[in-house]
């Protein structure tokens, strides 16, 4: 009766032990989610990896931008091409996430204002220490060239 009592005992402050020295462990949905005017099912094949740092603040590709043939993007499961710049342009937003983030991103234009709103919440776990470039090129319908693209991006700790 002492021995089973003993264990008993032992058994339940060992479960109590690892349970309350247990850390919540951050999972992160790693699927990146497009809204807006965003065209969907779309990747992207830059010619070179971060492109973007070399662009300075110039982040909407069109016909006439110096990158505008170093860019090429299969849509809907189809072969790499060019961008049809008479259809389409190009948007980029290099942001720097922990190494286990997820995306939202959202592209509205608003022609009141003659502007372009790309907007990009980041979910992440902040207990993974190392960071990354993202670049997050995405396609969307051309607009006129005097529209300003404003950036802005949320970040949310989880």
């Amino acid at each position: 009766m002492l021995r089973s009592t003993s264990f008993l005992v032992l058994s339940f402050m060992f479960v109590a032990i690892s349970l309350s020295s247990c850390k919540k462990k951050c999972v992160i949905n790693k699927d990146t989610i497009d809204n807006g005017l965003i065209i969907s099912d779309v990747v992207f094949y830059p010619s070179s990896g971060s492109m973007t740092g070399n662009m300075g603040i110039d982040f909407i590709i069109d016909a006439d931008h110096k990158y505008s043939n170093a860019i090429e993007v299969s849509m809907s499961g189809s072969g790499r091409a060019p961008i049809d710049f008479t259809q389409y342009t190009a948007l980029c937003f290099p942001v720097y996430a922990t190494c286990n983030a997820s995306f939202e991103r959202n592209v509205s234009i608003d022609a009141a204002t003659q502007t372009v709103l790309f907007k990009i919440d980041v979910t992440q776990c902040p207990d993974c220490k190392d960071t990354l470039y993202t670049e997050n090129y995405v396609l969307v319908p051309t607009f006129p060239s005097n529209y300003t693209l404003v950036q802005e991006v949320t970040y949310i700790n989880k």
